[in-house]
């Protein structure tokens, strides 16, 4: 139980007596962690004190929250494969998991000199933002925005209401084989937008991928900006598929 007399915060022996309660397997992978009123009650602790000592758990990757559902005890990361032709549907439900997604926005911007250089096109040209959250089991697993020519491929924010399927969109409405050129990996903390669409706590690490892809006859198609969460995610990089 709680030592009020103890050096050592009540917050900090709290989580620890939750992480023992994982270790010795009686809190399970994926199972919900009870109601903080009741571990509140069961401890004879304050909200607050409870609240610290779970997001302790968060920081550590130990669990995770989803909205409106409660705080649930992290799983095995989830595996997810990089190759010339990733596919998120494909990657997680070889993992056993169900995928969903959902389109966040679209818009429209100015390329200025950054886009246009990514993209190869011109700075005064039309670029597409396209905003998806893609979900593994209904957790949120990564945020991607990708980056197109307007010119190149108009209306494909439209299109992209009716699938998810980005690769097999682009194949069947433009008639190009989208496979992946590079990929930059980077490690970052959430920002204000990260922390609510991938509702993550602001220690949470991001996996964050940069990647470019092209056509069949070596055009730019898309540059995308995924961020993965590193408290759930675990990457793969498919080295036979990516040989040339």
């Amino acid at each position: 139980m709680i030592n009020r007399n103890s050096e050592v915060p009540c917050y900090s022996q709290l989580s620890q007596i939750l992480l023992e309660q994982i270790r010795r397997g009686v809190l399970l992978p994926g199972e919900r962690l009870p109601a903080e009123n009741a571990i509140s009650k069961k401890y004879k602790l304050n909200r607050h004190t409870v609240r610290r000592a779970i997001e302790r758990l968060a920081e550590e990757g130990m669990v995770y929250k989803i909205k409106g559902k409660g705080t649930f005890l992290a799983k095995t990361k989830i595996p997810y494969k990089v190759s010339k032709k990733t596919q998120f549907t494909t990657s997680i439900l070889q993992a056993g998991l169900q995928p969903d997604a959902i389109l966040l926005d679209t818009y429209e911007v100015i390329a200025g000199d950054e886009f246009a250089k990514k993209l190869n096109i011109q700075p005064d040209d039309k670029v597409s933002v396209l905003e998806i959250l893609r979900y593994a089991d209904e957790i949120p697993f990564s945020h991607t925005t990708s980056f197109l020519s307007a010119k190149k491929y108009p209306g494909i924010h439209t299109l992209l209401n009716h699938t998810f399927s980005f690769y097999k969109l682009l194949k069947e409405h433009y008639g190009v084989e989208a496979t992946r050129r590079t990929s930059t990996f980077e490690v970052s903390l959430p920002d204000d937008k990260d922390m609510e669409i991938l509702q993550v706590s602001l220690k949470t690490p991001l996996l964050v991928v940069k990647s470019l892809s092209e056509s069949q006859d070596g055009d730019i198609v898309e540059y995308c900006l995924s961020k993965f969460r590193g408290d759930l995610c675990s990457i793969t990089v498919d080295f036979h598929d990516l040989r040339g």
